[in-house]
């Protein structure tokens, strides 16, 4: 009896395993991630490209200090450079600048814009966190996620962060890794596109990739 209860316990585990791997050959597995947002991407991206280094994928980047949803829904850089860089994912870290918007819909025209630009490559946007001192930027944040579908947006607004100041929204640099590892252990298990690999860098490492534009505000891309 007990050994017909392990080969039965056996067979389950066999399954269940077959069943993990099946679902991950079901998602598609990006070599090349493309990085774009606005001041909030560069530490994330260098964070990504860290893991990059690791588990033995690219990232490029885009930094445009200040930019914007519709900032971007106009670029067209934008286009230039997903045609330069054919990347098998794009991320985008967008929204702090619009993060107390209380009618989101009016971004409709640039988000769609976006993802046109993406054609069929597939698109995760990690949301913006919350603004110290403020409790807005939730709807933002719903808006976003009902745009974009599950598997393909990161909500960030309830992560704490450790943040450059009181008042400051932006991570420092310590809040930057933990905000990407926990993307990274997101993706892993529900999001929509798959990494090659998810082993966390040792320490608190970062990577700049061989690609990485940086756009100061008043510039355009």
């Amino acid at each position: 009896m007990k050994t017909k209860i392990v080969a039965i316990l056996t067979l389950l585990l066999a399954f269940g395993c077959i069943g993990v791997r099946a679902q991950e050959q079901e998602r598609p597995v990006a070599d090349k991630v493309l990085f774009i947002g606005d001041s909030m991407t560069g530490w994330l991206a260098e964070r990504m490209g860290a893991y990059g280094n690791t588990n033995g994928f690219e990232v490029a980047t885009v930094v445009w200090d200040g930019s914007t949803i519709k900032k971007w829904g106009e670029s067209p850089g934008l286009h230039s450079v997903i045609r330069e860089q054919k990347p098998d994912v794009i991320f985008i870290s967008l929204g702090m600048n619009e993060l107390f918007e209380a009618n989101p819909s009016r971004f409709q025209a640039s988000v769609d814009a976006i993802k046109g630009a993406a054609g069929d490559i597939p698109v995760v946007w990690v949301g913006p966190p919350s603004w110290p001192g403020h409790n807005k930027g939730q709807t933002l944040n719903n808006w976003l996620a009902s745009q974009m579908g599950s598997g393909h947006y990161f909500n960030s607004f309830d992560l704490k962060l450790p943040r450059q100041s009181q008042s400051n929204p932006h991570p420092s640099r310590e809040g930057m890794i933990t905000w990407m590892d926990r993307i990274m252990q997101w993706l892993e298990t529900d999001g929509a596109v798959a990494l090659p690999g998810y082993q966390k860098p040792a320490g608190e490492q970062m990577s700049r990739g061989k690609t990485f534009i940086y756009k100061r505000m008043k510039e355009s891309f």
